[in-house]
Formats: C-alpha cells, sequence, structure tokens
C-alpha cells in the first residue's frame, strides 16, 4: 500500500510540476505585461515600463526567468502581479492573497458538487439497476440523457431566470450565516451538478447490472441474503470501482466546468480572476491559477486513486495499473 501510495504522490506532483512549466512558458511568451505603457507617450510611462521589465526580468531567456519563478515559489509565493506597478497599484501588494480567495470560493463549488455527484450517481444508478425494465427504469434513464445533453452553462442561465427572482437563493453574494450560505452555493451546486449525475448515474447502472449477474451474487442469494443486501452489500462496492476511476479521469472537465458556473453565477472565483487577468495579460496570475487548478485536479485524483485502492486491492498490487 505504501508503494502505492507513492507511486501516486510523484504522480501528482510531476502533473502540477509539469502545468506550471507549460504555462508559465506559453502565458510568458505569448503576453506583455507592459503592453499598456507601450502606447504612452509620457517619461512617467516609460519609467513604469522600466521598472516592471527590471522586476520581473522581462528580458532574460524564458527558461532562466521559469527558474528565477519556481525557486522562489516556495519562499515568496506566487509573488506580485506586474500591477502592483500600474498607476493606483501598491508595489507591496501580493497574488497570493487574491489568489486563495478566489480559489476558496472555486473550491466551496466544487466540493459540494462532486458530494451532489457522488450520491445522486449511486442512488439514481442504483434504482435504475435495481428495477431494470421498469417504468421507473425508463423514466430515471431518460432524465438522465436529459440532464446530461443539457450544457452546464445552459443549466446555470436557466436556474439564475427561473429561482434566482425567487428571493430562495442568494446569487453572486454570500448570505449571513450557514442558511446564507446554503441559499449561495444551492443553485451553482445544482446546476454544476446535474448534468454530471446524468453522466454517471449511467455507468453505476450499467456495472450493476453486470455485477448482479455474476456467480457471487447468485452465491450470496443462493445462501439466503436478501436482494437488497446483495445489492448494496456485493454488486455496488464492485459497481464503485469503474465510477470512481472513471470520475478521476473526468476531473480536469469537472474543475472546468465548475469554472463555467462560477462566471454564470458571478461567485467571484477563480473564473472572474482569471479573466480579469487575461485583460491585463498578466502571465504571472494566470500562470498561479492554472497551478492552483493543477493543484486541486491532482489532489482529487490522488483521493480517487486511494479510494480505488481501498475497494480494488488488484489496484494497490499492481495488477490493474
Amino acid at each position: 500500500m505504501i508503494g502505492y501510495v507513492v507511486r501516486r504522490l510523484l504522480l501528482a506532483v510531476s502533473l502540477v510540476w509539469g502545468v506550471s512549466f507549460g504555462a508559465f512558458v506559453a502565458f510568458g511568451l505569448s503576453f506583455d505585461p507592459t503592453y499598456q505603457f507601450n502606447l504612452c507617450p509620457t517619461p512617467e510611462c516609460a519609467v513604469r515600463r522600466a521598472q516592471i521589465v527590471a522586476a520581473f526580468h522581462l528580458h532574460d531567456p524564458i527558461l532562466l526567468r521559469y527558474w528565477s519563478w519556481f525557486s522562489g515559489l516556495f519562499s515568496h509565493g506566487f509573488g506580485k502581479s506586474p500591477a502592483a506597478f500600474y498607476p493606483g497599484g501598491i508595489e507591496g501588494d501580493a497574488i497570493g492573497p487574491e489568489l486563495w480567495h478566489a480559489a476558496g470560493i472555486s473550491a466551496q463549488l466544487l466540493c459540494v458538487s462532486l458530494v451532489l455527484v457522488v450520491v445522486a450517481s449511486v442512488f439514481v444508478g442504483v434504482v435504475s439497476a435495481r428495477f431494470a425494465g421498469s417504468p421507473l427504469d425508463w423514466l430515471v434513464r431518460l432524465l438522465a440523457y436529459l440532464a446530461w445533453s443539457t450544457p452546464t452553462f445552459l443549466v446555470g442561465v436557466l436556474l439564475v431566470r427561473w429561482l434566482g427572482p425567487t428571493q430562495w437563493f442568494w446569487i453572486g453574494r454570500v448570505g449571513p450565516g450557514v442558511t446564507g450560505w446554503l441559499r449561495w452555493i444551492a443553485l451553482p451546486s445544482i446546476s454544476l451538478a446535474l448534468g454530471l449525475v446524468g453522466l454517471y448515474s449511467r455507468y453505476i447502472r450499467s456495472t450493476m447490472l453486470v455485477s448482479l449477474r455474476q456467480p457471487y451474487a447468485d452465491v450470496a442469494r443462493g445462501k439466503g441474503l436478501s436482494e437488497r443486501r446483495v445489492v448494496l452489500g456485493h454488486a455496488l462496492r464492485n459497481s464503485l470501482v469503474p465510477f470512481v476511476s472513471v470520475l478521476a479521469l473526468d476531473l480536469a472537465a469537472v474543475v472546468g466546468a465548475s469554472m463555467a458556473t462560477d462566471y454564470v453565477f458571478g461567485m467571484g472565483g477563480l473564473a472572474d480572476y482569471f479573466l480579469h487577468s487575461i485583460g491585463g495579460a498578466d502571465p504571472f496570475v494566470l500562470t498561479a491559477i492554472l497551478v492552483v487548478i493543477a493543484g486541486v485536479v491532482a489532489s482529487l485524483m490522488f483521493l480517487a486513486d486511494l479510494v480505488v485502492g481501498w475497494l480494488d486491492p488488484r489496484a494497490r498490487a499492481g495488477v490493474t495499473l
């Protein structure tokens, strides 16, 4: 088990490092954070531009700039943004506080949505498989197909237009207390989870139908166990392994969908911060955002791998890797 955990941890760290290198090089070569001063002929603009170039070593080769940024990452965090040198900017302002605030909002949306996805997908998939071929199964499958075929951003827009004016939900701002937080997070989480439940409940149903026909299920029935215990105690555990594996592979897409949901509901998370940074052509903030997103995806994939290893001992032994 220790070797399995170490391998997965090294894979997660390698993923984050690779994203940091690719993002820094791509954004560093594509964006000029001094472009606003290139159009300004005054001496003050020239001075500010020279300050940005000197402070961020913009004349150095891109690999040298990356090494300078990466070597200071663990001591100075993500550092400062060139926007600190703009008129009205504060040179002491760091990227970290605003970035972590936005990341915290996106993390709340993602965590609540994933809980809804897992619980609802398992429930819908088990019910559909348990009553396969029944009118209930057909209805559940129809709703699942409908939910999966509707884009996440469209679901969000419709929920904002239909339920936003009802005063039951807080759109774009957090209400006071736990109740206010639930009223703020409910619609975005449902919007993000709805289509995913439509997709993953199909995986649960398909794998459950296969598991319920396996010899071990027949043996359990032969021992006198109720169908409920066969479904929940035997078939469901084996069906969760491919479900968790597929969900882990799709985590990057889920995080991307959460960005769209964040933007539609105006939550002030990483989506707004990312778009604002693109408008400012800020390669350092953009890199920091992608590194944080990669860290979130890698962490969730690591946890999913641990769950798979717990559910399936063959994964820990490297049989199915």
